[in-house]
């Protein structure tokens, strides 16, 4: 079987904030992807593996939820990884616990090799252990600094609010940053339009689903466009058409009134992707601090017509809960498609492609939520038979296997025996050349013949050692799809947890015709070609 090498990339911005430009650089992904890729070269024993990679770009490490890191332990977790190599242990992560957990605990049990080049650390040379004081230290260091850069960084940022300093690394919609002052934002002369033009209509009576309409049959530049326009590395909606929330976020933003606001959402712990709301008397507000777009007054009375026309929506569709959420999508436009819910059962899934920009209509229409969620449960419980299959299989191979193994070890056994009844001829041979009563030429020719008979004994002991050692992996080896959908036996009803972990997507192409995209989908190709042999 071929040793299996993964190389593990990670870069983002906190390399800038620790490190400072130059080391960033030398931490971005094609640096690292090179420097990993000269050592692989260099390593004798890594000549023949397969080297695999696993990245994540933009992704901090002070937590593990990054998907290609999630991906690579799932990988590891199931016997297919046979050895990870990093640059730093902060490539990992920061979090000295978590690293910690990995280097003693995780990564020997599931028999993974870890190298961490820059900080000369081999698990292999040091028995899972994590290499003495001096890389604990290194690790802890990685995790404090980044518990203290945090807090000075925001701690910075909140002075820089406070004195109307733009901290963002993009700009307001409708802003761009100023080129002699990126702490600075001027109106764009464009963009800015477009805003105004959205606060007057609203401010005229139109609701947010009209104001989209219009735009996008005036075919006004989206958010989108104007950020590929920029070069800004953001997404500001879907690109070629503009939707309710976009809309709806625009005229909720107090900031077009030249108010600079800061710290509205704040991370709950440190390493945490999602933002908690802050109340809003500890913002930081700075009147003027960027020029306005609108007036203060026209702002508020476009809340005061939002307000009304929400009081007399009042009562429409209360819930807008769906298993599907966000997992059904348009195959025409490709686009998310909307979800209707009704009174009682189930809802409705709908493209609002020709609601957004009254002119184009989907050939995809409509499909009923039941008709998805009846097939995608027939799905799964297809799958969970599939699997229980396919375990049922494993377990007889794997007794297979161990009655095969049990033979191997038994032949091993009466080779070792014969083995050791060779050394024993062979001393006994010298014994009786020593005493005189068997001719050199006799002893020459005797002892030949046992040291051939021994090395064939050792060679057949190596073969069947290699043998035994290929049945027993095979036996331990688990598969993903396996391991999960078993879990799923005897499944009656979809909960969020199984739609979540098992369905990646659902493409719509007309009523009665939908596509399921799976998770699992390579583990599930291994688990088809096995029930057909």
């Amino acid at each position: 079987m071929p040793y299996t090498i993964y190389k593990y990339l990670r870069i983002s911005e906190e390399d800038i904030d620790l490190d400072g430009l130059v080391k960033y650089e030398s931490n971005s992904i094609q640096n690292q992807r090179a420097y990993l890729d000269d050592f692989i070269a260099k390593m004798p024993e890594f000549a023949g593996s397969e080297v695999l990679e696993a990245l994540d770009d933009g992704r901090t490490g002070t937590n593990f939820d990054r998907p290609g890191v999630q991906r690579l332990i799932e990988l590891a977790r199931a016997g297919k990884v046979d050895c990870i190599v990093v640059k730093d242990l902060s490539r990992w992560g920061r979090s000295y616990l978590d690293v910690g957990d990995f280097l003693e605990q995780k990564f020997p049990e599931w028999g993974v090799r870890f190298i961490s080049i820059n900080d000369n650390y081999d698990s292999a040379a040091h028995s899972g252990a994590t290499g003495g004081i001096d890389l604990a230290f290194k690790n802890l260091i990685y995790d404090l600094y980044s518990q203290d850069l945090s807090e000075k960084v925001r701690s910075g940022k909140d002075t820089a609010a406070k004195s109307g300093s733009i901290t963002s690394a993009y700009p307001l919609y409708g802003y761009d940053k100023d080129k002699n002052d990126k702490r600075r934002l001027v109106v764009d002369p464009e963009d800015s339009l477009i805003v105004k033009r959205i606060f007057d209509l609203a401010e005229q009576g139109n609701g947010v689903a009209d104001i989209v309409r219009i735009l996008n049959a005036d075919n006004t530049p989206t958010m989108q466009e104007s950020k590929q326009k920029k070069g800004y590395k953001i997404k500001w909606g879907k690109g070629a058409y503009w939707g309710t929330w976009v809309v709806k976020r625009i005229l909720h933003d107090e900031r077009y009134t030249g108010k600079w606001i800061w710290g509205q959402t704040r991370v709950k712990e440190l390493g945490s992707s999602k933002g908690v709301p802050v109340p809003k008397s500890e913002w930081i507000v700075v009147p003027g601090a960027i020029p306005a777009i609108i007036t203060e007054e026209q702002f508020e009375r476009v809340q005061k017509k939002l307000s009304e026309r929400s009081v007399n929506r009042t009562g429409q569709h209360k819930t807008n809960r769906t298993l599907f959420k966000r997992k059904v999508r348009c195959a025409d436009c490709g686009r998310t498609m909307l979800y209707r819910p009704r009174k009682k059962g189930f809802g409705v899934f709908q493209c609002n492609l020709y609601e957004l920009t009254g002119t184009r209509d989907c050939k995809t229409g409509k499909i009923e939520e039941a008709d998805i969620h009846e097939i995608v449960l027939a799905l799964i419980q297809q799958q969970v038979a599939l699997a229980e299959q396919t375990n049922q299989r494993r377990k007889e191979t794997v007794k297979s296997a161990l009655l095969t193994a049990a033979d191997i070890k038994g032949e091993i056994q009466s080779l070792l025996k014969l083995s050791e009844k060779a050394k024993t001829s062979k001393m006994s041979l010298w014994e009786k050349y020593h005493a005189g009563n068997l001719s050199k030429e006799a002893f020459q020719n005797e002892g030949d013949k046992i040291s051939k008979q021994s090395a064939m004994y050792a060679d057949k002991i190596s073969e069947l050692e290699a043998k035994l050692k290929t049945i027993e992996l095979s036996a331990g080896e688990e598969n993903i799809f396996v391991e999960r959908y078993i879990k799923q036996t005897g499944i009656s009803e979809l909960t969020q947890s199984v739609v979540s972990e098992f369905i990646k997507e659902i493409i719509v192409y007309a009523p009665d015709r939908i596509e399921i995209v799976l998770n699992y989908a390579d583990e599930y190709l291994k688990i088809v070609d096995e029930v057909a042999v």
